[in-house]
């Protein structure tokens, strides 16, 4: 029994020991880890312009619209305006007129002669109104001498007030006659543009017919509607921005030109009016208009893209700036928003190297692997 139990236990002993042989040869023995660099683009921070805008659209409008209509009746004898040169030009759509030029006659002629017809009315009535006023001094004083009768004292001046009454008539008519001979020449009221022409020479019309339509476009407007909540950010003044499709190509500048006092109580919005100069007449009244009104404009402050910028919905606004092949964590404050751009008002220094491509990969003190260097700082506006 004792020589059963040596033998076992030296069977068991060897069994574990070619196991921990076993163990030992199978095992492998640890690598080396080496730290893991994460690759990145970078750009180095710059400074620029930067503004926040407000996008709207609205139609163009002549600054004045006049519809110019006959105040009296009758044939129109001519229609046409005389240059400074004295040279005649028909009056048709894209003349251009002056102020207090006339475009138009209505029988010129008849009012003329109803004119000179009121002056003779005049000149008569005077004389009646005469006679009357001397005859009547004569009755009074027969009258008061008793050598006339009440009643034809009474007669005299009651012919001596109806000559007043006629001689003010008189005077009225010929003052209509010449307000209607001034009438019959038709006087634009406004520098502008023959927009439009309503008749012909040779035509019969009435009173308030409409004879042409003038536009001043040499100053155009647009009126836009902002959102109760913006019309604080809008001021007289506010430089603007204007695109049309006619001219994809240009950028017309303009300014806020007033900001009506009163919101619409059905929109809640605020009519703002822009003025811009069109001395080449390149915008026309009743295109449309993408209208671009410049809230706030800052210089020479840094300004990142928008897409390098994490977090922001739950945590605090960060980038990543690399300093000595390891990446740092930076919180910045964001100050005006445009397209792409964002400003950054804390937090961030013009020069430092800025991680725009691999930030996702990143964490606090991670190493780095630079893969492309470009100093390409953000591109002023």
């Amino acid at each position: 029994m004792k020589i059963n139990k040596k033998v076992t236990y030296r069977i068991v002993a060897f069994i574990l020991v070619l196991f921990i042989v076993r163990f030992a040869f199978m095992r492998k023995p640890p690598e080396k880890t080496e730290e893991k660099t994460v690759p990145v683009e970078i750009e180095t921070v710059s400074t620029g312009s930067i503004e926040e805008t407000m996008e709207l659209t609205g139609w163009i409008k002549a600054n004045q619209l006049v519809d110019i209509a006959s105040k009296v009746p009758g044939r129109v004898e001519s229609l046409s305006i005389i240059s400074n040169e004295g040279v005649v030009i028909n009056l048709e759509e894209g003349v251009e007129v002056k102020k207090g030029q006339q475009l138009a006659s209505i029988d010129h002629d008849v009012y003329l002669v109803e004119v000179a017809a009121a002056k003779a009315n005049l000149r008569a009535a005077e004389v009646e109104f005469t006679d009357a006023e001397r005859e009547k001094k004569r009755m009074v004083a027969l009258y008061n001498g008793g050598s006339a009768t009440e009643q034809n004292k009474d007669k005299a001046i009651t012919a001596a007030e109806m000559a007043v009454a006629k001689l003010s008539s008189a005077k009225a008519n010929l003052e209509l006659a010449e307000i209607n001979l001034r009438e019959s020449a038709i006087i634009s009221p406004i520098d502008g543009i023959v927009t439009a022409k309503h008749i012909d020479t040779g035509n019969l019309i009435k009173a308030g017919d409409r004879i042409v339509t003038v536009a001043d476009i040499k100053t155009v407007k647009f009126v836009v509607a902002i959102a109760e909540k913006y019309s604080g950010q809008i001021l007289v003044g506010t430089p603007v921005r204007i695109k049309v499709d006619a001219f994809p190509e240009n950028i017309f500048i303009a300014k806020v030109h007033s900001v009506y006092p009163a919101l619409d109580a059905q929109t809640h919005t605020i009519q703002v009016e822009i003025r811009m100069n069109n001395d080449d007449l390149l915008l026309k009244p009743g295109m449309f208009a993408r209208v671009t009104l410049i809230t706030k404009l800052k210089g020479d402050v840094v300004i990142i893209p928008r897409d390098v910028v994490l977090g922001g919905r739950i945590d605090e606004p960060y980038v990543y700036v690399v300093e000595d092949g390891t990446a740092h964590k930076r919180f910045v404050k964001i100050g005006i928003k445009q397209a792409n751009n964002y400003e950054i008002t804390d937090g961030l220094r013009a020069t430092e190297m800025l991680v725009v491509n691999g930030m996702n990969y990143l964490t606090d003190g991670a190493k780095v692997k630079v893969v492309r260097l470009e100093h390409i700082g953000v591109s002023e506006n």
